[in-house]
């Protein structure tokens, strides 16, 4: 498979108090008539994320807004879009409802009960990533998700590998420059786990959004280092430094701080 060059890119960000914001939460979302929920959440960025950091930090009021969202026909769909705009709020929003039994019980009790909540949701969840490892391309395609399925799965393993070289780079500063050395392409489990502190790599995501083992390779000096996610097909295309790629299953490439290789529907430098 050849990986050929990229001809689009994308975008997206915004969080602060969570105190001001569940003073905003219930003004916005009991929908009394003197103000239009819609409205206000689309035209005011700073709002929007006041009301996204309320629902990640209070789990009674989240409970509360999604049931409030799931029962209110006439504008929940346009509101849910609008507070899902920030990419980096949504992700720690679904990955805190689903971490939370109750947060979680709720939602899959009233997305059950509407079509248009539920199509909402799912691809809320498709576009954080979160779906990654449960189903495939093809399936999230047949589903009708394809596009946000794999946008998902894609920024969240650009942004696991731009972590995990953070780590491999801040070792390397206290190594005199020289990065862990292992033996061929592997596991990082297997070939970090031998140099980096389980301190460092604690709070990192080692597998990428699909489930596969990000893998890390290096010369024999130290001066070069590759992590790699093999991407939507689970094979390796030849650790290629090409830039931004078209292709869903080329690979994506992180090496010396850098992405070398990655879908070119992003720009790099925004990846956080």
């Amino acid at each position: 498979m050849t990986c050929t060059l990229s001809r689009s890119r994308a975008t997206g960000r915004a969080r602060t108090s969570a105190l001001v914001a569940l003073l905003f939460v219930p003004a916005l979302l009991l929908g009394c008539g003197l103000i239009d929920p819609v409205k206000k959440v689309s035209e005011n960025a700073e709002v929007r994320a006041q009301v996204i950091e309320a629902l990640v930090s209070d789990p009674g009021r989240r409970n509360e807004v999604i049931a409030r969202f799931m029962a209110q026909p006439a504008d929940r769909k346009a509101l849910l879009d609008q507070l899902l705009g920030d990419e980096t709020a949504k992700g720690a929003l679904v990955e805190t409802i689903l971490a939370d039994d109750r947060g979680k019980a709720l939602v899959a009790a009233k997305v059950a009960a509407n079509d248009a909540g539920a199509k909402t949701f799912i691809r809320m969840l498709m576009t954080t990533g979160v779906m990654g490892a449960s189903l495939t391309q093809k399936q999230a395609d047949a589903l009708g998700y394809g596009d946000a399925y794999s946008y998902g799965t894609r920024r969240r393993t650009m942004a696991d590998l731009k972590s995990l070289g953070r780590a491999v780079d801040s070792w390397a500063k206290e190594h005199d420059g020289a990065y862990p050395v292992c033996n061929g392409l592997d596991d990082v489990r297997t070939c970090l786990g031998r140099s980096l502190e389980k301190e460092r790599v604690a709070s990192l995501r080692l597998d990428d959004a699909w489930g596969k083992p990000l893998m890390y390779w290096s010369d024999k000096e130290g001066k070069e280092y590759l992590l790699i996610s093999y991407s939507t097909d689970g094979a390796w295309d030849g650790a290629g430094r090409t830039g931004p790629t078209d292709g869903l299953d080329c690979d994506i490439v992180f090496s010396n701080g850098d992405f070398v290789q990655w879908p070119g529907s992003f720009r790099k430098e925004e990846i956080q």
